[in-house]
Parts: C-alpha cells; structure tokens; sequence
C-alpha cells in the first residue's frame, strides 16, 4: 500500500498524540492502586471517571468536528492537551497529591479527547485514498503499537519518578500538535447546513446511525466491547497484577504490552492479506474466542502464562477494534463523518464508565478471579443477540472507494 505525505503526516501526528495515551493508561492506574493503594472500587470509579466526559460531550465533539476546520482544531487541542500534564507536575513538585486531584486530572483529560478523537477520526478518510479498511487497520496497528512506546514510558516512574512521565506526556502533545499543522487545510463539506441547531444536527447523526442496518450493530459491538472488556482491561488486569502477582508499573505496563503485542500481531496479517472480505463474520467469532480467553484468567496460573493469555485476547482485540471501526468508516458519508464517528467512539466510552464502576465492585465483594467471570459471560450474551438479532453476522467488505 502506498503512503501518501499527507498519510505519513497524519500518522505521524496520531502517533504522537497517542502516545500520552498509552503513559497515562500505566501511569493512572499506578498512582490510584500503587502510590495511593486505593481500594477496587475507588479504583474502578477512578478508571470510570476518565472516560465519563465522553459519554456526555464526545457527539459535540462531533458536532464541531463536522462544521470547523479538522486541521486547526486537531492542532489546538493537542496543544492545549499538553497543559494539563504540566499542572499536576507541578503539583507533585509543590504539594501533596490527592485521589481527587488525580480524578479531576483524568475528568480535564476526557474533556479534550472528547472533541479530538472524532475530528481525528473523520480526518483519516480526507488523507486514506482508496480501500478504507486497509488504511483503518494500519492507523490502528500505529495506534496500538506506538502506545507500547507509553508502556515503556509509564512503567518507568517506579524509577524516574512522576515529574519526569508527566512532563514526556506534554512534549508528545506537542509534537502532534506541530505533525498535524503539516496537514492541508480540511475544511468542513459545503454540503453542510449551517442554519440547523447543534442538537438538531447530533440528532440528525444519530439517526442516521441507529437506522442503518450496517452502522446499528458495529456500534452496538463496541458499546459491548467498552462495557464489558475495556473495564476488565482498566481494572481487572491492574489489580490481578498488584493483588496476585505483588506488581507495580512494571507488571502493569507489562499487562497492557501484551496485550497490544497482541493487537500489533493480528494486525500485521490483516494488512499482509489485504483485509477482511467478511468483517460481520470475524467480529462475531472473535468476540466468542476473546470471552473465551479472558476467562482463563480465572483460574489459578503462573505470572508468565497470565500474560500470555492477555497476548492472546490483544489478538482476538485486534480484530474487533479494527473491522468495527472500518465498518463505520466505510458506511459513513462525507457530511454526518464525525458526528459517526463521535457515536461510535460514544459507543465505546459510554459503555467503558459504567462497567469500570460496576467490575470495581464486582472484585471488591467476589475477589478479583471470580469477577473476571463477570464480563466475559455478559460479552457472550451480547454477542448471541448480534448473531441473532442484526445483520452484523452477514455484512460484506464494502468496495474500495475514494476519500474525499
């Protein structure tokens, strides 16, 4: 596949952004059940609270994203989103670091990625070419696998400390503030109505999606893969590894690798074989073998099979992050883009609040093995209804088509 510059650019500048992500994702969790040794439920409304912003603010986001320039809003966001990293430096260095401050660090953080992830999104078809799916599946093998980078970054705070993490986590925004500037200017489609209400028109989006036959399901999978599997990914496998292993940044760093090792693997074949002809079928099968695997971790295993299992569920994840989204990419047109894109990325982070609160409690009064259990048998339940009940099961690659 050939990459144009813009392309290069764009997935210079998410690589860079992205990568605060993935520091943040050990870094967080780390000061809440490590530093602070905060109990399971403190911990899973601490994972919730991150990602609580989107639920109410990302389909603005998508909102904005579709009537403003894309470019210039990416590239002010990310250079605002290098603040708050600053501000609780700063803190650490002056005062005492509080569970509530860390809460409304994380609250501020969400608060941002909630009118950036969209506008990135719908940028990706304004410099993807032609075949969709294949361009998707290579932003996301960058996505995942440049956030191994904020492992090794995150993990390194039992060593460095968290003056040092955080302020990398403000030199990264920066630079994905200055990648993006590279871009051409992206307008929003003439096509447009600037005269409809910013509620008409995140109304307008989410009708469209609700009525497609292909959008409905690809949205209700990844509400499913939030509730289910990101609260087990954000709280389960931290504790697993504090709780049953006696680890610390390191383990979880080590947790979350693996599992975009994993991610990073599937990916490279799908690239390598041109896609996927049938992404319904995959996503239902590989749904199925993830609550499978994650079940595994219920039972009594060593450290290094532990974080096999997670490879293997990085895998099966891999698919599912990847065909989800290219579906919604490929049925998306030009004008309702990001306000799509925003319901979609609604889906996940509307499920990821309420399963990261409700598996914090599960391990608190069934102990961290057995709530394991938990998700994977509601995934399973999800996932007979998408078989049964959408057409999710039957749906086709689309045809290669041309961005606009």
């Amino acid at each position: 596949m050939k990459l144009t510059s813009n392309l290069k650019w764009y997935l210079s500048s998410t690589a860079f952004y992205l990568v605060p992500g993935g520091i943040q994702s050990v870094l967080f969790p780390w000061l809440i059940a490590v530093y602070l040794m905060e109990s399971p439920i403190k911990v899973g409304i601490a994972q919730m609270a991150g990602p609580l912003p989107m639920l109410f603010l990302i389909l603005f986001g998508g909102w904005l994203g579709d009537r403003v320039d894309q470019r210039r809003l990416s590239v002010v966001l990310s250079a605002v989103m290098c603040v708050p990293p600053l501000l609780v430096a700063g803190h650490f260095y002056f005062g005492e670091v509080t569970y509530e401050m860390l809460l409304a660090w994380v609250v501020l953080a969400g608060v941002f990625g909630a009118f950036a992830q969209p506008t990135r999104d719908a940028m990706l078809n304004r410099v993807a070419g032609e075949n969709i799916q294949q361009v998707v599946t290579l932003a996301i093998g960058v996505q995942f696998g440049i956030q191994i980078l904020g492992f090794a970054i995150g993990s390194s705070v039992d060593v460095m400390g968290p003056i040092f993490v955080l302020c990398c986590m403000s030199m990264f925004m920066l630079l994905a503030a200055a990648t993006t500037s590279r871009l051409p200017p992206m307008p929003p489609s003439d096509d447009i109505s600037k005269e409809v209400s910013p509620l008409a028109d995140i109304k307008e989006g989410l009708r469209v999606a609700w009525r497609s036959e292909v959008i409905k399901p690809a949205i209700i999978l990844i509400f499913g893969i939030g509730l289910f599997f990101a609260s087990t990914y954000m709280v389960i496998l931290p504790l697993m590894v504090r709780d049953l292993f006696g680890g610390g940044a390191r383990g979880i760093a080590l947790a979350y690798a693996s599992n975009m090792l994993g991610t990073c693997t599937v990916i490279f074949f799908v690239m390598r074989r041109g896609g996927i002809d049938s992404p319904g079928r995959a996503l239902i099968l590989c749904g199925f073998a993830s609550s499978l695997i994650v079940s595994c971790l219920h039972f009594e295993i060593p450290q290094w099979l532990f974080y096999t299992i997670i490879y293997f569920w990085g895998m099966c994840g891999g698919i599912s992050m990847t065909l989800s989204r290219a579906i919604v990419q490929e049925a998306s047109p030009a004008t309702h883009r990001a306000r799509l894109m925003s319901v979609f990325s609604l889906g996940m982070m509307g499920g990821m609040p309420i399963g990261s609160a409700a598996v914090g409690i599960c391990v608190e009064y069934m102990g961290v093995r057995d709530a394991v259990l938990v998700p994977a048998t509601g995934m399973i339940i999800l996932l007979l209804y998408l078989y049964r009940g959408t057409s999710l099961y039957g749906i086709k690659r689309s045809p290669e088509t041309v961005a606009v």
